[in-house]
């Protein structure tokens, strides 16, 4: 979400291959760019900048609203996978807990992915693939910024309650939840990560510019996704230790 989140913020192209496919998608030589393409292009970076600024000014909360959670469930219900076997079912609890996490992080910045959202979520460009990719993401942004948390504890205690022989399925729908928004993030039979293909098609509309700016925005986002991978799995080894069990 990182989980989701870390290939929402894992935007950058790198490599030959991306090389060649951006020869491949440029525009033939002498052929007009739409003045539309190159609006549209320049509004997305905009909001892209904005939200990548806002972003690195919310990242001591985003990582302070990861920890908080992991305390408050560790609080709410310590030791409460000491004795649960390790199947299936505590693998799905574990990959709760880790979303749970994940998406807790998301919360101090909401109203940035909303906005990110509504900035972009109206765009155009003359690429109907990259006008569905880019409405896509918006759609995912708002998602992941509402998306209701589950109650962990609760899920483990009826999980204990059956005497550990089935996950509630207030388990089950929250990992299903969480399971769709990953998947918005996914595309084509490549399965690649929906914004890499997006800052790829951008490419052909990019002027040095416009691409200077998006090399620096990408650098900027690698910094942000870097240091809320490391909180994550700092929160995640708390969580477990707190919860009764060495790794979720």
């Amino acid at each position: 979400m990182l989980t989701a989140r870390a290939k929402r913020l894992q935007r950058i192209c790198v490599g030959a291959s991306v090389a060649i496919v951006l020869a491949l998608l440029a525009p033939a030589a002498g052929a007009a760019v739409r003045a539309g393409d190159v609006a549209a292009t320049r509004a997305y970076l905009h909001a892209y900048a904005a939200e990548s600024t806002s972003e690195h000014a919310e990242l001591a909360a985003i990582v302070a609203a990861t920890e908080a959670k992991a305390a408050a469930i560790g609080g709410e219900c310590p030791s409460a996978l000491l004795y649960a076997p390790r199947d299936e079912a505590f693998a799905e609890l574990g990959e709760e807990a880790i979303s749970t996490l994940f998406f807790a992080g998301l919360e101090p910045e909401s109203s940035l992915l909303e906005r990110f959202a509504g900035a972009i979520g109206h765009l155009s460009w003359s690429n109907r693939r990259l006008t569905k990719l880019v409405r896509g993401e918006a759609a995912e942004e708002h998602t992941a910024a509402t998306l209701a948390l589950p109650d962990l504890c609760g899920d483990i205690a009826a999980w204990k309650a059956s005497a550990y022989a089935t996950l509630p399925q207030s388990a089950e729908r929250s990992l299903n939840r969480f399971a769709a928004v990953e998947s918005m993030s996914i595309v084509g039979a490549a399965e690649e990560e929906r914004g890499t293909v997006i800052r790829r098609l951008l490419r052909a509309y990019e002027g040095p510019a416009e691409r200077a700016r998006a090399k620096r925005i990408e650098h900027a986002e690698e910094v942000v996704g870097n240091s809320i991978h490391a909180a994550s799995l700092s929160a995640r080894s708390k969580l477990a230790a707190a919860l009764g069990v060495s790794a979720l």
